[in-house]
């Protein structure tokens, strides 16, 4: 019975396994193409340029661009092909410089235009085109026109994207190379930097991870060097009230667990799990991405208000204490504050103030947010009491015995372990209230239409930005895509497309006339009987 129980659960199994199997060969073979149009439609949305540089010959590349929306119907498209010498290729170019639009370019033609004589006219048309398109390429030229770009267009970052062995030397002369694992191999996966499995992947790569990496990446970086600066900068301040001497005014080893132990996980979380914005709602707006590419949470002015802001708290958290302890008060034993007290009191006020900003910094809460920021105001807690014990157990710690006690059983202790914090940390708050309230940015409105669950209806916040969104054909909707006007949108969606290959060397795809689904279909006899 078992044995018979067990063979038929095999076989339901491997019949279920092979028909999802099924499945995902359809999905990569027929629903892939598909996907291409509305992701390059959604990254020139994300004000992103993008060239096809293609070995098919010109019918078919501009078939290609046709499909993938590349090229629209009704758009003047610019050939640059059968040029013989430099000089006719810069003629060529000379001409079409006043008719900027679309630009298609030839291998031959393109040897030409990358010499050095004539790549700087190449380039300024090509990047005055809305679309390039370069057929019959090499991957030498493939490369070649990658560096033209990085090299001669000021603060560009180039991204090259291929599935085969012709594209690992473009995809490794970019800035930022990604290789899509299929049928061609893993020869362009292997030499990227990134791989996924299909076209369509690249949008949320890049509108979505490499949006949330980016503002990770620099919180993390701004907030290390706010938190060391905030406490050892206090050190520097103390200095002037002993006489320069090296008196330190914090015990050796609670000076060696601020970056180990009490701020270690807040820019841990910050650079893992935080995002601003949904990734459903950086697809639907695109043009959130602007934000990276201007640079605007990671630059010099940036770098320097964190700087600023971490000499402030430093200042005022040590001198709060300092000028409220002026006058020491002596316990019921008798004995005064001390050295030692003042150090914890302002070590205390120092934690509190930096993980409050990494509070305040964080967009994204997740349990493991709360643990990181408060367990780490609650470890220092739990340090004073059991350090405090540590000698003459252990030789060490002679500095920090009975800190527990003085700390604790001190209404002082808790009125600027409140107290400071909150003075240092309410002018930003104040701050980011009223910018976020008077002048709110893309983001912070995208952020808002999260939390009120409209995050993909700003159609309206769009317009308002001089922005353009795309829609799909498909779909039966119109609107203005790529700054067309509405009769050139008219003319785009009643165009007549062909399929995505030529299907003779020399047709008539560039004229403007395309094999019909028809005239395709004329050619089966309907008589005859088909398998």
């Amino acid at each position: 019975f078992f044995t018979v129980r067990f063979f038929y659960g095999v076989k339901v199994w491997g019949i279920t396994i092979a028909v999802y199997l099924l499945y995902l060969i359809y999905k990569c073979c027929v629903v892939l193409w598909q996907d291409v149009p509305e992701t390059i439609a959604t990254l020139r949305e994300a004000n992103m340029k993008v060239w096809v540089l293609t070995g098919d010959k010109l019918e078919t590349a501009v078939n290609i661009g046709y499909a993938s929306k590349q090229l629209v119907g009704g758009m003047d498209i610019m050939t640059i092909s059968d040029q013989a010498t430099i000089t006719d290729v810069q003629r060529k170019l000379s001409e079409f410089c006043g008719r900027i639009d679309r630009g298609t370019t030839e291998r031959h033609s393109l040897s030409f235009a990358l010499d050095s004589a004539v790549e700087k006219d190449f380039l300024n048309l090509a990047l005055s085109c809305k679309s390039v398109i370069c057929c019959r390429v090499s991957p030498l030229q493939k490369a070649e026109v990658v560096k033209l770009v990085r090299t001669n267009v000021k603060d560009s970052i180039t991204l090259a994207i291929g599935d085969g062995a012709n594209d690992v030397s473009m995809i490794q002369a970019a800035h930022i190379g990604v290789g899509i694992s299929g049928r061609e191999g893993l020869q362009a996966t292997l030499a990227s930097d990134y791989a996924i499995s299909q076209f369509r992947f690249l949008a949320k790569l890049l509108l979505v991870h490499g949006a949330w990496n980016y503002r990770r990446l620099a919180n993390v970086i701004l907030y290390s060097f706010y938190k060391n600066i905030c406490l050892y900068m206090i050190e520097f301040w103390f200095a002037f009230l002993n006489g320069f001497s090296g008196q330190p005014l914090f015990e050796r080893w609670t000076i060696g667990l601020y970056n180990i132990l009490f701020t270690l996980l807040a820019p841990i979380v910050l650079g893992i799990l935080d995002q601003d914005v949904s990734a459903s709602t950086r697809l639907a707006q695109p043009h959130l991405y602007k934000t990276s590419q201007q640079n605007s949470a990671f630059n010099t002015k940036m770098f320097w208000k964190w700087v600023f802001l971490a000499l402030f708290h430093s200042a005022l958290l040590f001198y709060a204490v300092y000028f409220l302890l002026w006058h020491e008060t002596p316990f019921e034993n008798g004995q005064v504050f001390g050295i030692w007290y003042v150090g914890n009191t302002v070590y205390t006020a120092v934690v509190v103030t930096v993980n409050v900003k990494a509070a305040m910094v964080t967009q994204y809460w997740t349990p493991l947010t709360h643990f990181a920021i408060w367990g780490s105001i609650a470890a220092w807690f739990l340090y004073v009491l059991v350090y405090s014990h540590f000698w003459p157990t252990f030789p060490l710690a002679v500095e920090f015995v009975g800190q527990d006690f003085k700390l604790f059983t001190s209404f002082t202790f808790y009125g600027l372990f409140v107290l400071a914090p909150a003075v240092a940390s309410l002018p930003e708050f104040m701050y980011i209230v009223f910018q976020k309230t008077l002048c709110p940015t893309s983001i912070d409105r995208a952020i808002v239409a999260d939390v009120e669950g409209r995050g993909g209806k700003m159609i309206e916040r769009d317009r308002e930005m001089g922005l353009s969104v795309s829609y799909s054909v498909s779909s039966g909707s119109s609107t203005y895509g790529d700054g067309m006007d509405p009769g050139e949108t008219e003319r785009a969606l009643t165009y007549k497309h062909g399929y995505a290959f030529s299907q003779e060397d020399h047709g008539s795809a560039t004229k403007g006339t395309f094999v019909q689904r028809r005239d395709l279909v004329r050619f089966y006899d309907t008589q005859k009987g088909h398998t």
